[in-house]
This record gives structure tokens, C-alpha cells and sequence, in this order.
């Protein structure tokens, strides 16, 4: 896990540092329709949104090979794996230790790199279609 992986307790880490973004079989698509999800809304999000100010994505929406998890559950289940029953086996299946972290560009490096969440620094962006916990059934 990279650097500044901080445990937050139960073996949770706030931002692992896992990257996403480099080569072309780790780039999002800035055009996916799930993209809808993660764009602002109102008078200035068309400016700011130019510049890299989109809502939260946490780090469990994305599996360790950079692909939307509840994509890749689903990818999964279709090649005959078995649905997740429980937290732990939403994180084996999208390949990542427990993170309550969400990706944040990193101009430098040009990736999204997960790091540390506040509690007043994230929207809400899990649902069905984003997030694997509630794409799975579980709370």
C-alpha cells in the first residue's frame, strides 16, 4: 500500500495510495455514462469541473486493476464467480485491502491516487450502479 496509508481501525486504511490512470489499460474513460455520477452540478461545476473538481470517488468504486467495481463483480459473476455475501468478499473480489479513501488527481504524477478522506470532504456517490457494497445487497 503507498505511502501516508493510514489504518482508521478494523484494519480500514483512510487512502491506500493505489493509483489509477497510468497506461491505457488503467485509464477511465472520461466519457463512460458512469462518469455522470461523479460530475457537479450548478452554476460554477462547468468551470470548475474543467479543472478537475468532480464529486467523491472512493476508493472501493474502483477494483486494484482500475476498473469500475460493480463492472467487475459483474464481470465476475458472469465468468462464474459468486456474488459477494459480505464486506470481506467485496474487497477480495475488487482485489483491494478495506479503504475508506477516495481519489484525488495528482497533477505530477497524472493519476488518481486515493488518499485520505475528511468527514466533511466527500459526497455522496455510492449507489447501485458505483458502489459494490450496495450492488451486492449489503448495507
Amino acid at each position: 500500500w503507498g505511502a501516508g496509508a493510514r489504518d482508521v481501525g478494523s484494519g480500514a486504511l483512510n487512502g491506500c495510495g493505489v493509483e489509477v490512470g497510468r497506461g491505457s489499460a488503467n485509464k477511465l474513460d472520461k466519457n463512460d455514462p458512469i462518469q455522470a455520477h461523479y460530475r457537479k452540478s450548478g452554476g460554477l461545476s462547468a468551470i470548475t469541473g474543467a479543472f478537475g473538481d468532480k464529486k467523491t470517488m472512493y476508493c472501493h468504486h474502483l477494483s486494484a486493476d482500475g476498473r469500475f467495481a460493480v463492472r467487475a463483480l459483474a464481470a465476475s459473476a458472469a465468468a462464474g464467480g459468486k456474488r459477494p455475501r459480505s464486506a470481506a468478499d467485496v474487497w477480495a473480489a475488487i482485489g483491494k485491502r478495506p479503504c475508506v479513501g477516495r481519489f484525488a488527481y495528482n497533477p505530477r504524477r497524472g493519476t488518481l491516487v486515493c488518499g485520505e478522506i475528511t468527514e466533511a470532504g466527500h459526497d455522496n456517490t455510492c449507489n447501485k450502479e458505483t458502489c459494490p457494497f450496495l450492488a451486492s445487497g449489503l448495507p
